[in-house]
């Protein structure tokens, strides 16, 4: 089977260096690397010290230039006639009719046009019908029950507030990221330009979308309106243009032939070609307007975000427990109805039957508005459900705590004290006092072999900018985390997805596990590990592995039942037992997709470990973007925090894709 696990046609520097292998390619990567780093370690006399750590005096103002841009925009008039402040503002004040309107149709309160807001009752059966007309009876039990939690456990209004952000930034953002996807499929030109500014705004952590904001628009919802559509767009824009870009060659010429004309074929061909990846980007537009909603409370945004912060803040534990689960079925409700929408197939309108057979969904919609209506009317427990019917499990969970931490203080700490002392810290040391011109040389040597000189000079160049920033120290504190969690992940999500992958049953349960918990806000996963480990590293560790987990799984699953089944019948018919089937064909030919895999946990660590920095205990860029949250001095440097958090995950983004392109290409799999 040596055939399977060695390259076939070598690529780039490949060609040059096919004829080594093993340890031997290792070694002459890694050794200039290594011989950096001795004499950083054994001459440290005949190292000089700017080498290692970049002076005071030669760290490019980043910040600065930062500050005084931002300051420029807000303050400055632009060619004489207004400054961008006024621009951003007037853009805030356009969505401030639509969020009023929706806020008041889903509270409590005079509605526009002097009605009142839809009853809670009348919600609930909505989503119910919903769920049965787009899923049939499981997804509307699901739905319904999940909006109903929403009442019982006196979180509806705020739940509702964030739902009414939603319902007016998602329709803008899919709208938005649908017309830059269709003019880049349309323009190579703008292709080029559009996919690096997309890389960037997916690699930047959540708050360095709100840093700005802050600045330019203030606090408040449409802050936090304004911040979750940028964040949106870029998910809707790449499925848009890949969509249009994978549209079959024959579809198109079909169209031709029937004399379609430039409009023509762009709605009535390619538009209906793409819809699957247009309703896949709809839903990830959904779900990260969601996410971000939450997050935008650090700008003053209402809704479920701001009690979760304050409860994980004060350490009530019960409570944002609650809230936690009303963030995570409201997620799954969202989710689940997008998908559910995407994946319905159009139906054939049977006329001999009465309006009222062929719309039965619509007709039981009316009926259930129209009937909570009516009851809010009557009742005011049916409009606003009253606090003394709502229930609380938080002492319950208060309780839970108090236990574990009387009973499992011991063992708990003695876990968190080893992890500290004998792990993390010596971990986050080695990570500080690494030179950053070894780096620079370890990511150019693989970016050369990976991709050539261009690439070798592009993560060079982000290495660099890491050095010069200002925040060399800071982005190694970060660094050591995301690695320290990238290592648990694999060794956890490798093993975990081998195993799921073995049979349909096993792969489709575990596919329903990976989907419930990639629909939760990353902010749910700091809930648990704060109730065991209280703040600092250990907890925000545990958070990211549970995190960044999914995706390890995920595409070792993907990578090894995409191995095409002739080459496992080979192998098994060359007398190969199951194990040495798996290590010697399966494991090699899906390792090209387990490591676009460690990309994925990669950029779930970085974001994760920024997320956690906002609860405390632990230090780094996140650090840094949460001091520059407070004061508007600062937020120049959150800037530059933040865009060092996205040069990192670019790094490994670059090295790693070029790497799983080239082996797919050498494996016959591309």
């Amino acid at each position: 089977m040596a055939g399977v696990t060695e390259t076939a046609v070598p690529t780039g520097q490949q060609k040059r260096l096919g004829h080594m292998t093993g340890w031997r390619l290792a070694l002459l990567l890694v050794s200039p690397y290594l011989l950096i780093q001795f004499i950083h370690e054994v001459a440290p006399s005949l190292f000089p010290n700017f080498l290692s750590v970049v002076n005071e005096d030669s760290i490019v103002p980043f910040r600065d230039w930062a500050n005084r841009s931002l300051l420029h925009l807000k303050d400055e008039d632009l060619l004489g006639l207004f400054n961008f402040k006024d621009f951003t503002r007037t853009v805030s004040g356009w969505l401030e009719y639509p969020l009023d309107v929706s806020e008041q149709l889903l509270i409590a309160g005079d509605g526009p046009f002097g009605l009142s807001a839809v009853p809670w009752v009348a919600l609930v059966a909505g989503f119910a019908v919903a769920g049965a007309w787009l899923g049939g009876w499981r997804l509307s039990v699901l739905v319904g029950g999940c909006s109903l939690y929403l009442a019982i456990f006196d979180v509806w209004e705020d739940s509702m507030i964030t739902l009414s952000i939603v319902l007016v930034v998602a329709p803008l953002a899919a709208v938005i990221g649908w017309a830059l996807g269709l003019a880049a499929a349309k323009s190579r030109r703008f292709e080029a330009l559009l996919i690096p500014a997309l890389n960037v705004m997916q690699s930047m952590p959540h708050f360095s979308y709100l840093l700005p904001i802050s600045v330019f628009i203030g606090i408040g919802d449409e802050a936090g309106a304004i911040a979750t559509i940028l964040f949106a767009v870029p998910p809707m824009a790449r499925l848009t243009l890949l969509g249009l870009q994978t549209v079959p060659a024959e579809v198109r010429e079909a169209g031709l032939m029937a004399g379609c004309t430039r409009w023509q074929m762009l709605w009535k061909v390619e538009m209906p070609a793409a819809r699957p990846q247009l309703m896949v980007g709809i839903n990830q537009v959904l779900m990260q307007c969601f996410g971000m909603t939450v997050l935008a409370s650090f700008v003053g945004t209402r809704g479920l975000g701001l009690p979760l912060l304050n409860y994980l803040q004060s350490l009530r534990i019960g409570r944002a427990l609650e809230v936690g689960v009303a963030i995570v079925l409201m997620a799954i409700m969202l989710d689940r109805l997008s998908q559910a929408a995407g994946s319905r197939k159009p139906e054939h309108t049977d006329y001999t039957k009465s309006w009222l057979q062929r719309h039965p969904f619509l007709v039981a919609g009316t009926a259930v508005t129209v009937g909570g209506v009516v009851l809010g009317q009557l009742f005011d427990q049916a409009k606003v459900l009253p606090e003394k019917w709502t229930v609380s499990t938080a002492p319950f969970w208060e309780e839970i705590v108090d236990w574990v931490q009387l009973n499992l203080k011991s063992p708990l700490g003695e876990f968190r004290d080893f992890m500290i002392l004998e792990i993390l810290i010596p971990m986050r040391n080695g990570f500080e006092s690494l030179p950053w011109l070894g780096l620079l040389v370890l990511v150019a040597m693989l970016g050369w072999y990976f991709g050539g000189l261009r690439l070798a000079a592009i993560v060079s160049g982000f290495i660099a900018y890491l050095a010069f920033s200002g925040f060399w120290i800071e982005s190694m504190e970060t660094l050591y985390l995301v690695v320290a969690s990238l290592i648990v992940s694999v060794v956890i999500g490798v093993p975990v997805g081998v195993y799921a992958s073995k049979t349909d049953h096993r792969h489709a349960a575990m596919q329903v596990v990976l989907d419930t918990f990639q629909v939760l806000p990353s902010f749910i996963y700091l809930i648990p590990v704060v109730m065991l480990f209280r703040v600092g590293p250990v907890a925000a560790l545990v958070a990211i592995v549970i995190y960044s987990t999914v995706p390890a799984v995920r595409y070792t699953m993907l990578g090894l039942r995409n191995v095409p089944d002739d080459v496992v019948e080979a192998a098994r018919m060359s007398g190969c037992t199951e194990f040495q089937v798996l290590r010697k064909v399966r494991l090699p030919m899906a390792f090209p997709e387990i490591m676009l895999g460690m990309n994925q946990v990669l950029l779930f660590s970085l974001l994760l470990v920024i997320i956690a920095a906002f609860i405390g205990g632990i230090e780094g860029l996140g650090d840094e973007i949460l001091r520059s949250r407070t004061e508007q001095a600062l937020v120049g440097e959150g800037l530059v925090a933040g865009f060092n958090v996205a040069v990192i995950g670019l790094t490994a983004d670059q090295l790693i894709t070029n790497y799983a392109r080239d082996r797919k290409a050498q494996l016959g799999i591309a």
